[in-house]
């Protein structure tokens, strides 16, 4: 008899909103309390601007997981589980919170980001915030234990959550990749994957299963940014380079490509200045040591003010995504900055793929291409796991059933070709709908 419900809450056949309930019994963890980015930037404008908006508006314009399908499990969750500090899993936590009564558990910069979040949202979590190393166990109940295994993404401290019960575990590996020579921390844990046992279902991102081929190491990106960087003649030229600011290894590695130039690291956008902060409070990375950081508003315009000559620096700004109000938008608009022919804008990052963002970034290399600038695109390596990374993987953690999440139809089904591809029956791989629930 199958004793293990797994409730998708959110995140399932759609990319964002990762909500996931892993119940035994009468007690359940709860992994991941993510925002759907496309709508909830759609309501904001842009996600690193503080913006008050009424719980219930955000769940008709699904931007956070809908919590009021699964009120009765609300009472039995005994912990909230954060695989990572992305704002698709940890994001919709200030706006939720006061919805479970159950302690919030990450690792130190997935907490540290969180506290940031709560702040910047003047919201107070009604739950307590508990921070657990990487390669770490912790009981949550009487019979429930979670297990954190490190593994590698474009974000720090980023983890395999396991939920371990009287009648097997259950793994959620949404996001992953499986990066041999990280900029930042270990290799994964493949030791601790093979240990575990009685893998009833793995939960898994599924956003690169259709591409052949093993994800590119993170020191592939460095490379790729010390060849522009590098091989590029920008004496007497501005620099600016915008990416991910949740990505502290290649925010770490465009600093050291600084360094090399001679040039000073300017980190400029809020939500750059809360990944940093939030990095150094994790003991992982002080980037104040090197580079100077301008958060905002009017400490932006008096920095320019006070900083005609620019030549000498090497910007580091948010607006990858061509969000119309973040810093690279405003300064491409002729706001800030002294813009010069042939200066040198680097974007770092891929763009995320929906219609506003395809229009956005259009707009902004208009505007750019129209003050001459050189214009590099897709300096980037993804922090998913790619097919072959994939089979890998699932030979690794050998699970009973496979449930593809982290993407559109076509993305899962690409996974569940794979696993059947693998000798899985079709009934051991489930592709799911919020609030399809099955026990394994």
């Amino acid at each position: 008899m199958n004793m293990i419900e797994i409730i998708p809450v959110g995140g399932f056949s759609e990319i964002g909103r990762n909500c996931t309930i892993v119940k035994w019994k009468q007690e359940s963890v709860m992994i991941d309390l993510g925002l759907h980015m496309e709508n909830y930037i759609r309501l904001t404008e842009d996600e690193d601007v503080p913006f008050q908006i009424p719980q219930t508006t955000l769940i008709r314009e699904n931007a956070v997981p809908d919590l009021t399908g699964v009120q009765d499990e609300l009472k039995t969750i005994k912990a909230v589980c954060i695989s990572h500090a992305h704002l698709d899993h940890v994001g919709a936590v200030p706006f939720l919170a006061n919805k479970i009564k159950a302690p919030i558990h990450g690792t130190r910069f997935t907490i540290e980001v969180l506290r940031r979040l709560l702040d910047d949202k003047k919201k107070s979590a009604v739950s307590e915030l508990v921070s657990h190393p990487e390669n770490s166990k912790f009981k949550v109940s009487d019979n429930l234990e979670v297990e954190f295994i490190h593994v590698t993404h474009s974000t720090p401290h980023t983890v395999l959550v396991v939920v371990h019960t009287p009648d097997g575990c259950v793994v959620y590996a949404n996001d992953f990749k499986l990066d041999n020579a990280p900029l930042l921390g270990a290799k994964p844990n493949y030791e601790a994957m093979k240990k575990l046992k009685g893998v009833k279902a793995l939960i898994v991102d599924s956003l690169y299963a259709m591409d052949p081929r093993k994800t590119p190491s993170e020191s592939i990106a460095r490379e790729m940014l010390r060849d522009v960087l590098l091989g590029t003649s920008s004496d007497g030229k501005n620099i600016l380079v915008t990416t991910f600011s949740s990505h502290i290894a290649r925010l770490k590695a465009i600093i050291e490509i600084s360094k090399t130039l001679k040039r000073k690291p300017v980190l400029v956008g809020r939500s750059l200045a809360k990944y940093v902060d939030a990095a150094k409070a994790a003991g992982i990375v002080d980037f104040e040591k090197d580079a100077q950081i301008v958060k905002y508003g009017s400490k932006l315009e008096d920095y320019f003010k006070k900083n005609r000559g620019t030549t000498d620096k090497l910007f580091i700004v948010t607006g990858h995504q061509g969000e119309p109000r973040a810093v690279l938008s405003r300064i491409a608009r002729g706001k800030f900055f002294p813009f010069n022919s042939e200066d040198l804008i680097v974007f770092s990052c891929k763009v995320i793929p929906n219609e506003e963002n395809f229009v956005n970034r259009s707009n902004l290399e208009s505007e750019l291409r129209n003050k001459r600038a050189r214009i590099f695109t897709d300096i980037h390596v993804s922090g998913h796991a790619c097919r072959e990374d994939h089979r890998e993987f699932i030979r690794l953690i050998g699970p009973e059933n496979i449930i593809p999440t982290h993407g559109d139809v076509a993305m899962l089904n690409a996974q569940k070709e794979l696993a059947l591809e693998m000798g899985y029956a079709d009934d051991k791989v489930h592709i799911l709908k919020n609030f399809s629930r099955i026990w394994v």
